[in-house]
């Protein structure tokens, strides 16, 4: 059996990944109240309210992000709980600015890569664990212990 060590990356990108899930998880709950309420409305509404969900399904992602990423440290609460931080190429939080900027790359490649499974792969084949859009922007995640 080989004995494998794991790297400061690896740990950055298996934090990355965990804070990622714990982040979805937070969405489909926001999702789900959203849609339970929705309903109940729609219900007094003779469905017409029912009607919105797919438009407002979407806002509630997108709300997320831009509260948690937007805020003055510009991390999500899953990357606050497994403390990583993301930082430019000069070791600086990123902005207002730059965070859109790198949210709208990260929605962009995102959905693209997973569907030719390149945003699952790419990282495992560099020495340090980065996405494409890590990449395509200069960031890097670091760990805040």
């Amino acid at each position: 059996m080989i004995n494998y060590k794991p790297t400061y990356f690896d740990k950055v990108f298996l934090r990355r990944i965990l804070a990622s899930f714990l982040d979805i998880l937070i969405c489909l709950l926001l999702a789900s109240i959203v849609w339970v309420v929705t309903n109940a409305i729609g219900f007094f509404t003779f469905g017409i309210t029912k009607k919105a969900i797919p438009f407002i399904l979407p806002v509630i992602l997108i709300v997320y992000y831009i509260y948690s990423l937007g805020g003055r440290k510009g991390i999500t609460f899953g990357m606050k709980l497994f403390k990583i931080d993301l930082l430019n190429n000069k070791n600086q939080s990123l902005g207002i600015k730059e965070l859109l900027i790198y949210n709208i790359i990260f929605f962009l490649v995102t959905p693209i890569g997973a569907i030719f499974l390149i945003s699952i792969i790419f990282p495992l084949f560099n020495s340090q664990r980065k996405c494409l859009q890590d990449y395509i922007f200069k960031t890097k995640f670091i760990l805040m212990d």
